[in-house]
This record gives structure tokens, sequence and C-alpha cells, in this order.
């Protein structure tokens, strides 16, 4: 049985060479009036500011004890709410919690959950304080409307929420794991791991456009294949490691080195990022009998 610290170094020394190989060398960062470009940023401020205080007690952190990975989710006016369905998809559901910007943690009661359309609803097992956030009035949601969104991004700890801003880019076609085809906004933001399930919300009403369902990261099928098979290596040098909820697990050299090279790719921040529609939102809270 090799020690974890054996292997530690190498990795370092990967991370250290792949963050040295991207430097362009010493730059002169010394300001000139040439260098000076005229910026403006009419009204995004103030009303991001305006959002804030309601972000603050309708936008929460979602959490799975069991897992130890987390999400975002938004007060609905039924008194439900909105995440994203594989934050949520733990099937022991007592091990789903909802933290209030308080600190309190609020069981959940009930959960319903389309992973195509990677939408859930939660139930809380007591009524959560707040203002509820309003849907969007309508489907028809145009290239280059701005939006911003508030989430828990993984590595992120308070309470309150943090903001990200951006426009929608786009529409785009994805292909889900059960096979369905179906569509998905493409919004210009930084959105990464935890951020998942929260709303993206219109700057002009602070309506909700859409949810947060994952970052835009595009990579190759073989790629894709070469990562499963290392995290899936059950052979060759073991180490032993300890888990999020403390306990000592054995691991080998392979999956560990895919497991890191799996979190250096989610750490990337390529802005971009898919979020499920306004329309499919819609057809989702009706079809679970919530008026939108």
């Amino acid at each position: 049985m090799h020690n974890l610290r054996i292997l530690l170094p190498a990795v370092l020394f990967f991370l250290q060479t792949s963050l040295w190989s991207q430097e362009k060398g010493p730059m002169n960062t010394t300001p000139k009036a040439s260098d000076a470009i005229p910026v403006s940023a009419p009204v995004t401020t103030e009303l991001a500011g305006k959002t804030a205080a309601i972000a603050q007690n309708s936008v929460f952190r979602i959490i799975d004890v069991e897992s130890g990975s987390g999400g975002t989710g938004f007060l609905h006016k039924s008194g439900k709410i909105v995440t994203a369905a594989h934050v949520v998809a733990n099937p022991r559901i007592d091990q789903l919690k909802i933290v209030l910007s308080s600190g309190v943690f609020v069981n959940v009661a009930a959960r319903e959950a389309d992973p195509d359309l990677d939408l859930a609803v939660l139930t809380p097992a007591s009524a959560i304080p707040g203002t509820a956030l309003p849907i969007y009035s309508t489907t028809t949601v145009p290239a280059g409307m701005q939006v911003l969104a508030w989430g828990f991004p993984e590595g992120y700890g308070s309470l309150t929420p943090l903001l990200t801003v951006g426009y929608v880019a786009g529409i785009d076609e994805i292909v889900v794991a059960s096979g369905k085809r179906v569509s998905r906004f493409v919004i210009n933001a930084a959105f990464n791991r935890g951020n998942s399930g929260g709303p993206v919300i219109r700057i002009e009403d602070g309506a909700v456009i859409g949810v947060v369902s994952s970052k835009l990261a595009p990579i190759p099928p073989y790629i894709v294949s070469a990562l499963e098979a290392l995290t899936n290596q059950q052979s060759g040098f073991m180490y032993e490691a300890t888990d999020a909820a403390g306990k000592k697990i054995t691991l080998s050299e392979g999956k560990i080195v895919g497991d890191v090279l799996y979190y250096l790719r989610s750490q990337t921040q390529l802005v971009m990022g898919h979020a499920v529609s306004t329309a499919q939102l819609v057809d989702y809270l009706r079809a679970n009998k919530i008026d939108p």
C-alpha cells in the first residue's frame, strides 16, 4: 500500500508545469494614455444592486450531505424551490438540504425531477420566507438579451449568493443521457460547478428566463473515454485517501489521475454555459400542477 503523499509531488509538478507553459513571458503593466479604451455600462450596476437584496432571501444553496456536493435553487411563488435535477439526484431525499442565508438547514419533504430537462422542484419541510422570483411572461428570448445569475459556485463558502452577469448568446441542441434531443439557451456568463439550478434573470425586470444547467466546455469523445478509463481503473498502484465524509478509501493511481484531470476541467473558465429555457421551465411547472 503506497501512501498518497508519494503521488502528490508528481501531481503538483504536473500542475505547475501546465500553468508555466501557458505563460507568454513578462508583460509591461505600466498603463499608457494611448491604452485607454472608452467604456460604459449604463443601468447594469444599478439593476444588479436592486436584485441583490432580493437574491439574498430568494436564492439558496442546495447541498447533498451524503456526497458533499451542492448547487443552487430559487424560491418560486408556490413556496417550492426550483433547481436542476442533477443537483438533487441522490435517491435518499433525507440527505438533501436547503441552506438559508441565516445558516438554517431546511429539510426536503418532497421532490419532483425530470433528468431530461434537468429541472426539479423541491417542497421544503417547512415554509421558507422570502421574495419569490417571477417567471418571465413570454418564451421569446432574443440573442443579446442582458441577463444575470445568482448562485453558489464550488469553492465559495458564504451563505449569500454570488453574482455573474452576461447575455443570451443563442440556442444549442444537445443529446441527453436518455438519447433525447433538447434545446438549451447558451449564456455568455461565468457558470461553474455549484451554479447549477440557479436562476438566469432578465436585467430589465428581474424575471427568470432560465435555469442554469451546466457550463459549456466541449470535449472530444476520445478524451471522454480516456478519462472514464482512468477513473474506472481498479488495478495497479493503490493509494489510501480520505473521502468527504472522513472515511478511509483505497484508490488506484489511474483513478486519482483521472479525478484530478476531471477537477481541472471543471475549473476551466470558458465564460459560457447552458441554461434550461423559459418555455421548458413553464411547461415543467405546469406538468407538476404548479402555476408558473
